[in-house]
């Protein structure tokens, strides 16, 4: 029924954080990014709410307001696999829209990997890893940058917002694909895409920016591995390493 793949996304710029420290905050921030509709079974956002703020470290008072951070789980820095699951959704509808289209009589490329395409469901938490063994216990620093935007009164606002960042970031999952619905080169194009337009925070300061080895996986064995880097940087030359 699955086809599996091992996947790693070595980023080639920062990885910035996107959750805010202010536990107060959470609510409404997930609140403003919650889908229209409600996916069968998923969980509410008081028990979303519940998660984050217990996965999240005490902040110091100077940071309660502005600072965005990663999350936690067993001492470890982490992302939510359902967030590598939705940048993929996002960049294959981009690419359904601009760059592929659809054949007449056939789901389009958005379709097919928002039913079709799924991360392994016993990892719910991705932890960061470092370039060599071992995971980030604490981010490699903090980093401030301006907010300008336009007011409710069309009054500029200017500001200034503080993220956690890690400098070498490397994330391993794998994906199951239904059947075939999604093929290796049409997974390797939406990476491709995706190391270019940047996972995760500040992305339109360039930050977030991936290269991507993939394998197909079939009967326990790594048979007719395939490896592709997304053009943002110096190819990778390390082995897949999957963190479940």
């Amino acid at each position: 029924m699955w086809t599996e793949y091992e996947v790693e996304w070595t980023f080639v710029t920062k990885l910035c954080a996107s959750v805010p420290a202010n536990k107060n905050m959470i609510e409404a921030w997930l609140k403003a990014r919650q889908p229209r509709v409600k996916p069968p079974g998923s969980k509410t956002i008081d028990e979303i709410n519940e998660e984050v703020v217990e996965s999240l470290r005490e902040p110091e008072q100077d940071e309660q307001n502005s600072l965005l951070v990663f999350q936690r789980e067993g001492g470890k820095c982490v992302v939510r696999a359902d967030t590598v699951r939705a940048h993929l959704k996002d960049c294959s509808k981009v690419l359904s829209q601009l760059y592929i289209g659809k054949v007449q009589g056939e789901k389009s490329l958005a379709v097919r990997v928002k039913n079709g395409v799924y991360l392994d469901p016993s990892s719910y938490w991705l932890p960061i890893l470092k370039d060599e063994d071992g995971a980030y216990t604490e981010a490699d620093g903090k980093m401030e940058r301006p907010v300008h935007a336009i007011g409710p009164r069309g009054i500029p606002i200017n500001a200034l917002k503080c993220f956690e960042f890690i400098e070498r970031a490397v994330l391993t999952f794998r994906l199951r694909v239904l059947g075939d619905c999604v093929k290796q080169e049409d997974l390797e194009t939406i990476m491709e895409y995706g190391g270019t337009h940047g996972y995760a925070g500040e992305r339109s300061a360039g930050e977030g920016k991936y290269m991507f080895n993939i394998i197909k996986i079939e009967e326990g064995r790594n048979e007719g591995a395939k490896t592709k880097t997304a053009k943002v940087g110096p190819r990778s030359n390390r082995s897949s390493r999957i963190a479940i």
